[in-house]
């Protein structure tokens, strides 16, 4: 995809600038909610979730499962860091090669992703109980690079200071 074809894809599902990085558009928010120690949730929630070429999904965590859907695009590489490893996985479309099409990332592991060629990729992300900007954390980089010194750089290229609002 050219610069042009991603800006075309963002129209076309009617995106938005995601404060992670990449694009967004809700699709879907359970009209049933739950009770939790953290408060009361959506039973659900879903999103088309759009990175353009050269855009990252900063390193962040939630209280809440995450399933990603990859739909076309690039292959993209999520990071992720639980409380003891890191690992990583590649959403795509060539199963031969050991790409998976959806992948769940547990309440609390810290994670980001990017693209592996120069091209956009469209994903979903649904979130269970649904999402709520109050379960969402930024990582603490500085702390998970001395967790992890052997991935500081990843850390550095995935990080960002914004504030989700």
């Amino acid at each position: 995809m050219t610069e042009d074809e991603d800006q075309k894809v963002v129209d076309h599902y009617q995106l938005s600038p995601h404060p992670e990085g990449g694009w967004f558009r809700r699709t879907y928010s359970s009209p049933e909610r739950v009770l939790l120690e953290r408060g009361e949730r959506l039973c659900g929630s879903s999103i088309y979730y759009f990175l353009k070429n050269g855009e990252k999904s900063r390193l962040h965590s939630l209280k809440s499962d995450e399933i990603w859907y990859f739909h076309f695009g690039s292959p993209v590489r999520m990071h992720l860091f639980s409380d003891s490893d890191y690992y990583s996985i590649v959403l795509g479309q060539n199963w031969k090669i050991g790409e998976v099409a959806q992948y769940e990332v547990s309440a609390g592991v810290i994670f980001g992703a990017e693209l592996l060629e120069v091209r956009g990729a469209l994903m979903s992300c649904s979130v269970c109980p649904g999402f709520d900007k109050d379960d969402f954390q930024w990582a603490l980089t500085e702390d998970l690079a001395l967790k992890f010194p052997r991935h500081s750089q990843l850390i550095s290229r995935l990080q960002s200071n914004r504030s989700i609002g």
